[in-house]
């Protein structure tokens, strides 16, 4: 793997970061990751970027959650995608690191992340390879 930097995104990081989103089916504009880059930026949240030699090549958002029932935050996982030419090359463990150390820092005692079904051979697969593990059922109820 060559030099990746792990670092918080930047404004300028808007048109890579929605084309990453393209790639996994959401149509979020430059315009509008830009404004979410200042939203988490504004709070105890982050985004973060692999950056290699000046192209980001993948990133991670994060959520700090404070906990109403135990003492700490629990961190969430809201997107996270690795350019797809750069997938199985270390990016995303590069990326989980930075973020560990971001959650500690927030004290989160946990981060949990939630991914599709159909990405069982894939997505489900990496994040049990990197110490993330099935604990529970996710209930939902659409409000649209």
């Amino acid at each position: 793997m060559t030099s990746i930097r792990i670092r918080e995104a930047d404004d300028g990081d808007a048109e890579s970061i929605s084309s990453l989103l393209m790639e996994l089916g959401y149509e979020l504009g430059p315009v509008e990751v830009k404004k979410r880059i200042g939203v988490y930026r504004e709070s105890s949240d982050t985004v973060l970027v692999a950056d290699e030699v000046g192209e980001v090549v993948g990133f991670v958002s994060f959520h700090v959650i404070p906990l109403f029932h135990a003492s700490g935050n629990l961190g969430r996982i809201t997107a996270m995608c690795i350019r797809s030419d750069r997938q199985r090359q270390g990016v995303g463990r590069a990326l989980l690191a930075g973020l560990d150390g971001f959650a500690r820092a927030r004290g989160c005692g946990r981060i949990e992340v939630s991914s599709g079904d159909q990405r069982a051979q894939d997505a489900h697969l990496f994040y049990q390879a990197c110490g993330y593990a099935i604990d529970s059922r996710r209930f939902q109820k659409m409000l649209h």
